[in-house]
């Protein structure tokens, strides 16, 4: 698949109807959600704190870049509406790995900060390799569990935008991750970097670290849905399964976890957090799972599987090929040569 019938689009939560994949234009005269007449195919109900997954339909996933997730009260946004930032993904996002290999899917949740009744759900992507693009898809939403008011949920972060002219003049630099000046409480830094600042520069402080090798197959491993409480995630990439780890809410400098990286413009996780590895066991097909103590960490199940985990819960995934867990890290597998 090439060109724009290979570009990526939001395939859950599911967007209003009559959204193509193609990026906006540079003009920014069909900001933020292509001009679309909003109408609502599917409504997605979401409960607070409840396990979500965003997916994606396509190919071309340009190398990755960054990612992230925000709502807007408005049910027919226009280029003047708010967007809120619920979840960021810095790296890897919405795939890991060079060229266009397919898109992974990420676990987050809606957080408590969110007000109850209807909105607007944006999935925002600046692409790491390719023209300098800005890509959204808009779905329509229903939450319940959340907020009576908008007090909270205005303290949130704005999503950050580049490369649409009438928004602003960031520009992003091509081949490179970008770390969000402010990416909110809920963040996950996955791939290989470079990172740089969204709109060039040095990445803000507490970047570009993540628990992944710096040199991971081409694969995707289909990740769960995680996320209740703080949005969460963390992805390693496979065939066609990706891994989702969950990023621990900031303090001021507090660091997230990530099994292909997490971490908000706060330090990120250290490469290898005590973990408590589950028994060993056959599989190396994934499935299944058990429970963890300490929320983000990667959880070893013997060298084949491993999950992250999610306030007391794991999901057990196959580790890419080349690769083994071992001590709460995902590392390559090396071969002793015979002679």
């Amino acid at each position: 698949m090439t060109g724009v019938s290979g570009h990526m689009f939001m395939k859950t939560p599911v967007p209003f109807s009559g959204q193509d994949n193609s990026p906006l234009v540079e003009s920014g005269a069909n900001f933020p959600c292509k001009n679309i007449p909003y109408e609502v195919a599917t409504m997605n109900n979401m409960k607070v704190g409840e396990n979500l997954t965003l997916s994606f339909t396509g190919t071309a996933t340009h190398g990755g870049g960054s990612c992230q997730l925000s709502v807007t009260m408005d049910k027919k946004p226009t280029k003047d509406s708010k967007f809120k930032v619920i979840y960021s993904i810095e790296g890897g996002c919405p795939g890991n790995g060079p060229g266009n290999n397919g898109p992974s899917t990420f676990p987050f949740s809606i957080p408590k900060e969110v007000p109850n009744g209807e909105s607007t759900f944006i999935w925002s992507w600046q692409n790491k390799v390719g023209n300098r693009e800005f890509y959204t898809s808009c779905a329509p939403i229903t939450v319940s569990g959340g907020a009576s008011d908008h007090s909270a949920f205005d303290q949130l972060p704005d999503m950050a935008v580049a490369n649409i002219d009438s928004q602003n003049k960031c520009k992003t630099t091509a081949g490179s991750d970008y770390k969000y000046e402010n990416p909110g409480e809920h963040v996950t830094v996955i791939g290989n970097g470079p990172f740089l600042g969204l709109c060039g520069g040095p990445a803000p402080p507490g970047g570009g670290q993540g628990t992944q090798p710096a040199t991971m197959p081409n694969t995707v491993a289909p990740s769960a849905p995680s996320m209740s409480g703080p949005p969460t995630g963390l992805m390693a990439s496979t065939p066609s399964t990706l891994v989702t780890v969950t990023g621990s809410p900031p303090d001021s400098a507090a660091p997230s976890a990530p099994a292909a990286s997490s971490v908000p413009a706060v330090p990120s996780v250290p490469a290898a957090p005590s973990i408590p590895v589950a028994p060993s066991g056959s599989p190396s097909t994934g499935g299944g799972g058990g429970t963890c103590s300490k929320n983000g960490d990667i959880v070893c199940k013997g060298e084949d599987q491993y999950g992250i985990c999610n306030f007391g819960n794991v999901i057990w995934q196959p580790v890419a090929a080349g690769t083994k867990c071992q001590n709460g890290k995902i590392a390559k597998r090396f071969r002793a040569s015979i002679r």
